[in-house]
């Protein structure tokens, strides 16, 4: 079993102050352009879920029955069987339920951040597994 978490912001705290300087600039140029603190509120929430990957920890299980995501409140979790697909990128790896690409990936699958793990151990249990 490998577990390990992943929190980019509090590694890179230079990008935490450029996300927040983003989400104050759309959120003023909404609330001065349509005139609604609503709406900036709304725009200021979507792009904080958007960005939460980034901002929020996330902690990561790769054990015998598959691959475990927890960030915040949500868990997401995959078994191995329902597994088809690794692709390993320089800071995560992919892990989807679909043999070929597709824009459900996203959706599907489990990005998994190496920030904070051993990243060839991490590549290695996930190869070991997938068969990749």
């Amino acid at each position: 079993m490998i577990s390990w978490t992943a929190h980019p912001a509090a590694r890179r705290p230079q990008d935490v102050m450029l996300v927040v300087f983003v989400i104050a600039i759309a959120s003023y140029a909404i609330l001065v352009g349509m005139q609604s603190a609503w709406l900036a509120a709304i725009a200021a929430i979507m792009l904080v879920v958007a960005t939460a990957p980034f901002l929020m920890r996330t902690h990561y299980r790769i054990d015998a029955d598959g691959v475990v995501e927890r960030r915040g409140f949500v868990t997401r979790s995959r078994r191995w069987n329902e597994l088809r697909r690794l692709e390993v990128g320089h800071s995560a790896a992919l892990v989807s339920p679909y043999a070929q690409k597709r824009w459900l990936d996203r959706y599907r699958g489990i990005t998994i951040y190496f920030d904070g793990g051993d990243r060839d151990a991490v590549i290695r249990a996930l190869q070991e597994r997938l068969g990749a």
